[in-house]
């Protein structure tokens, strides 16, 4: 007999430590040596390698039918590593062999609050055997789906409820509150446009230490939120990165310093019925100028003379901005862009004043530009990155042939010059280098003037082998020239000829050459009967054109009769 009472090693144990030992002889049924060993094991042990000689040893005592001693090293187990699963599954069927379910549950459950989800790979076990034992001793109760889900599908769900739902659903069961509490995922956003009333620090210290102080999503509504609370989450909730601000009223100064604490804040938007002065604008960007990537206010108002200037700080991590006025308010658009060097993507509506030439060519990554409703007069000087271009709603806006030539801009995708005086012919030098690239897709060129040229069609607009999308809203045309017009795009699929005088011979010859999407607002010499034919033939139509039609239909036209 050796020293440590384990007999003369036998030669297939040569080398072994006393871990595998003991499995090796416990897989041979020889329980009583492999205890020996395991006992070995666990004298030499500690973490996680005490836990895995523990529960081998309460496993032996198991075969052994010595459940005492299996207990007492299955509550060893949860003493040493309690936010582990093993301990609690070990103690679970000690008690259960022991003839005491209750105890058994009470453990699974205990194992269920104390181990978080993805804490460890037994996670899902503990919650399938405590599903399964639980049904087994209750089998008349209703089955709940939560309970029988995969862990990772029953979160799925819980994140598409509302975050009003999940607080709703903490009441249901002690299981649901438990599942919902375990996932700090559910709680990284905190939402509370649904709260009628102002929202206590309580609950929102409740709301932050399920999500582990991980916060990063806040969407704010003014009725649940002052300026205090406001405060509260920007300085407790280091890694939030995201805050939205919804709600009438006004917001300037309660913004700025809570702001302050917004080391991480990546986004920032502020809702239409918010308003925020334009220096509120430009102090919360100077605040967060090192980490704000998009940005986007929506009620802005500044003074209606002369530009703020000297008062935009260098953004360079901002990417894209938003920003919607009054349409009376000054912006003083050059230093905005000196401040932005590397946005791809600036929206600017409804300012009243800017300056007289917009030079935009300084913004070297832009992609997308939007200046609709600025009352600008010339057409902007634009860098040759663009993809995206929106000049609608300029009324005042008129460019010919006589102006400096406008750049051409290859990467174009998709240009709106709707209610603007923009030519033809500039139209073609803004559009020829991207048709030619195949990379126009969208041309919205309606409420224009036209000027209606007696020759081709393509003398009067661009012709393109990839169009898809076209917009000819409220153009004084008809059947003839708008069929014309379509013929110079062939992969035409949406097409907007509401306010025209399009009439149902249209209509069909648009279904025919494959438009699925069609716009016939207020197109009065359409009936209905031909709304109904192409909407019969799958193709989605807008048509709000009510009135009591007492001409005869036009599909039982003689006229009509040639495209049947």
């Amino acid at each position: 007999m050796n020293p440590l009472g384990m007999g003369k090693p036998e030669a297939a144990e040569e080398g072994m430590g006393p871990m595998d030992k003991g499995r090796h002889r416990y897989a041979k049924g020889d329980y009583a040596r492999a205890l020996v060993a395991f006992t070995q094991a666990v004298n030499y042990s500690s973490q996680h390698l005490l836990l895995n000689a523990l529960d081998a040893r309460a496993a032996t005592y198991e075969k052994l039918g010595d459940l005492q001693p299996a207990l007492r090293d299955a509550k060893k187990m949860i003493d040493e590593m309690p936010k582990l699963s093993k301990g609690y599954l070990r103690c679970g069927k000690v008690l259960r062999l022991l003839q005491k379910p209750e105890l058994a549950l009470k453990i699974y459950e205990r194992g269920l609050s104390k181990v978080k989800i993805g804490a460890d790979d037994d996670r899902t076990k503990l919650q399938l055997v405590y599903n399964q034992f639980r049904q087994a001793q209750t089998p008349e109760k209703s089955r709940d789906p939560l309970e029988y889900l995969p862990l990772e599908l029953a979160e799925m769900v819980c994140l598409n409820l509302s975050m009003r739902d999940r607080i709703v659903c903490l009441s249901v069961t002690q299981s649901w509150k438990r599942l919902l509490e375990s996932s700090h995922k559910l709680w990284t956003t905190l939402d509370t446009t649904n709260v009628k009333k102002t929202i206590s620090q309580k609950s929102l210290k409740v709301h932050f230490r399920r999500s582990k102080w991980t916060l990063d999503r806040a969407i704010l509504s003014m009725k649940a939120i002052d300026s205090q609370r406001l405060g509260f989450i920007t300085k407790s909730c280091r890694m939030l990165k995201e805050l939205q601000m919804h709600g009438r009223g006004m917001i300037g100064d309660s913004l700025t310093f809570a702001l302050s604490d917004a080391k991480s804040l990546e986004t920032l938007y502020v809702s239409q019925n918010t308003e925020m002065s334009l220096s509120t604008v430009q102090s919360a960007l100077r605040i967060c100028k090192s980490s704000l990537v998009t940005v986007t206010a929506l009620r802005v108002t500044g003074p209606r003379g002369g530009f703020l200037t000297g008062r935009w700080a260098v953004m360079e991590s901002l990417k894209t901005l938003h920003l919607e006025s009054d349409g009376q308010s000054a912006l003083d658009i050059h230093g905005l862009r000196d401040s932005t060097p590397n946005a791809s993507s600036v929206t600017l509506n409804n300012w009243g004043n800017l300056p007289n030439l917009v030079d935009c060519t300084t913004w070297t990554n832009l992609e997308h530009l939007d200046l609709s409703n600025t009352q600008i007069r010339r057409l902007p000087k634009l860098p040759n990155t663009l993809k995206s271009l929106n000049l609608s709603d300029n009324a005042l806006l008129h460019v010919g042939v006589d102006e400096e030539g406008p750049a051409e801009l290859p990467l174009l995708e998709t240009f709106n010059c709707e209610g603007t005086n923009i030519s033809s012919d500039v139209l073609k030098v803004l559009t020829i280098r991207s048709i030619a690239n195949g990379k126009l897709k969208s041309l919205l060129i309606g409420a224009r003037l036209s000027e209606h040229r007696p020759g081709p069609a393509a003398d009067e607009y661009p012709p393109s082998e990839e169009l898809e999308e076209l917009s000819l809203n409220t153009m004084q045309i008809h059947d003839a020239r708008i069929l014309q017009i379509i013929e110079l795009y062939p992969k035409l699929r949406k097409l907007d000829v509401s306010g025209t005088r399009v009439t149902g011979v249209s209509v069909r010859k648009f279904v025919e050459r494959g438009i699925t999407s069609l716009n016939l607002d207020e197109c009065v010499d359409v009936s209905s009967d031909a709304v109904d034919w192409a909407r019969w033939k799958g193709v989605e139509v807008e048509f709000n054109f009510n009135r009591k039609d007492s001409r005869k239909s036009f599909w039982n036209s003689s006229f009509a009769q040639k495209f049947a």
